[in-house]
């Protein structure tokens, strides 16, 4: 093979999850989608990014893990609060019962591997309630007045700070003590959960990242990084190659 095939055979293999959604024009009606984000900011950072179906097939989810070297769980609809041993409440939104379901199963499967793990917004939240930990429902419930985290104009554009609280993680390492985030969430972590560290917080103390310090690398960050990196922000790009060179590390 010539070189530039075999540089290109070396680039890691990412999974990306996504979203099961009803077609709003056909009832009974699915599909699996995701932002093109995701994937663009695996592609700038050395990767090759995979799209992973909504599934609750065990067998073929370890077939589909063998051959991924990291996983992003992606941004999307809210997590089932029975997940986390409450009621509905008012102001939680539309929730996805085939993607939790098929999310759980993934993650007890690739966390098996000590292959990196990154976990967005959504896939921020669904780390921390995996690993035992609860959410606010809505930030309204978290008794505090909060910064607006869910903006509604410009998706890289940044709204508020983070500062960033312990020195022995990659947000430290690449960004010092403080980053200025886009925000795009109406849910929170309320409880950490068991073996995680929080690792940065928005001035409001919402958990913004958070690391298991024992895994080679399990981050949940409750931004859009992607948003900002497929929109040229070389500063977010830095997180996915530090994914990156993790996972082609394996």
């Amino acid at each position: 093979r010539r070189s530039s095939d075999l540089d290109f055979m070396r680039k890691p293999i990412i999974g990306i999850t996504s979203a099961w959604e009803n077609d709003p024009n056909l009832q009974n009606y699915f599909r699996n989608c995701v932002s093109i984000d995701y994937s663009k900011s695996v592609i700038e950072a050395g990767g090759i990014p995979i799209i992973l179906p909504t599934l609750d097939n065990l067998e073929v989810i370890k077939e589909q893990i063998k051959i991924l070297d990291g996983i992003i769980f992606s941004g999307g609809a809210d997590i089932n609060p029975t997940l986390y041993g409450e009621e509905f409440k008012n102001g939680i939104g539309v929730v996805s019962l085939e993607r939790d379901r098929g999310e759980f199963l993934i993650l007890e499967e690739f966390i098996k591997t000590g292959k990196p793990i990154l976990g967005i917004c959504r896939g921020h939240q669904l780390l921390n309630v995996f690993m035992g930990g609860t959410l606010f429902q809505d930030l309204k419930y978290s008794n505090r007045e909060v910064l607006k985290h869910r903006q509604d104009f410009y998706p890289d554009m940044p709204v508020h700070k983070v500062k960033i609280v312990d020195k022995d993680n990659i947000l430290a390492e690449l960004y010092g003590e403080e980053i200025f985030t886009n925000s795009f969430h109406h849910q929170a972590i309320n409880n950490l959960g068991k073996n995680l560290t929080p690792i940065a917080i928005s001035s409001d103390g919402i958990i913004e990242a958070f690391q298991m310090k024992e895994h080679k690398f399990f981050y949940g960050i409750q931004w859009h990084p992607e948003m900002m990196t497929a929109r040229r922000n070389t500063d977010m790009l830095k997180i996915f190659k530090k994914f990156i060179e993790k996972a082609a590390a394996n």
